[in-house]
């Protein structure tokens, strides 16, 4: 889902990239929220002026949005096909409403598989795009957050953050399912002010117990131990990098790490430092 056109090219690149690795087909789909202007996903600097805030603006203005963006996404379409010739079929939609409820109807109806979401171009947050968090809290599929100006590589180091709890199990078979085309390294990363944690983990022979239930050879458990006022995504962000992930993965209903890292402290670093993807899976109900 594209929401700021500077930087969508890039994301559509990205998604088509992925797309041909994975033998996916891409659909690029742009929301208009009728309320709050800019609020769904489109470039209303020339248009602000015409609608106040939270006022339905006029249907007339809407379709000329719409037509700019359409105009202007299947130039961007049409660049990336010209530039990687066996990229997938990569077909853009324009639709009316709140990006994160249309999402969730269309992961419920079958329609996608995965979704990738723009973060901010901002010097701030993410986390204070209220739709990306809303899609993570709603939408129960696989959801890409991608930074603006991330190129694309194939998955071959992921760093996933554990609990060391049995949904890990599944999560991670998940995971290597979805990326079995790149054979990647896979590191089970937990973070904790425990030593004892480490070493009872060690004792047991978690990583061995790890790799038969998940039926993948190559995955890899550490402990990162560090001290109780040290800034958690900070430490991940920093682990990541030195291990040159390039892909971070986190399961939502990990409640206590997850929480723990997408809270208003989880600092802009952790994307911007780092420019790793996130993909956040979502426990099956």
């Amino acid at each position: 889902m594209i929401d700021e056109m500077q930087s969508a090219k890039k994301l559509i690149r990205y998604a088509a990239l992925l797309g041909k690795d994975l033998n996916a087909k891409v659909h690029v789909l742009h929301v208009q929220s009728p309320h709050m202007p800019g609020a769904g996903g489109f470039d209303t600097h020339a248009h602000a002026g015409d609608m106040g805030t939270g006022s339905m603006p006029d249907p007339a203005l809407l379709h000329e949005i719409e037509k700019d963006v359409k105009q202007t996404v299947k130039g961007y379409i049409k660049d990336i096909k010209e530039e990687f010739t066996d990229t997938p079929s990569i077909v853009f939609k324009s639709e009316l409403g709140d990006g994160s409820k249309i999402l969730e109807d269309k992961v419920k109806d079958g329609v996608y598989d995965m979704v990738m979401l723009q973060g901010s171009s901002e010097q701030e947050l993410w986390l204070q795009k209220p739709v990306i968090m809303d899609v993570v809290r709603n939408v129960l599929c696989p959801v890409f957050i991608i930074e603006p100006d991330t190129e694309y590589q194939p998955f071959k180091k992921i760093v996933y953050a554990t609990d060391y709890k049995e949904e890990d199990v599944s999560t991670l078979k998940r995971l290597t399912r979805l990326t079995k085309p790149f054979n990647p390294e896979i590191l089970t990363l937990h973070i904790t002010d425990d030593e004892q944690f480490r070493k009872k983990l060690l004792k047991e022979g978690f990583d061995n117990m790890i790799r038969d239930k998940v039926g993948y050879e190559n995955v890899t458990v550490k402990v990162l131990e560090v001290e109780d006022d040290k800034d958690e995504a900070e430490c991940f962000a920093n682990e990541a990098k030195s291990e040159n992930a390039n892909l971070i993965v986190v399961l939502k209903e990990n409640r206590n790490f997850f929480e723990r890292l997408f809270k208003n402290s989880f600092t802009a670093e952790l994307v911007k430092a780092t420019k790793l993807p996130i993909l956040v899976f979502h426990q099956p109900k």
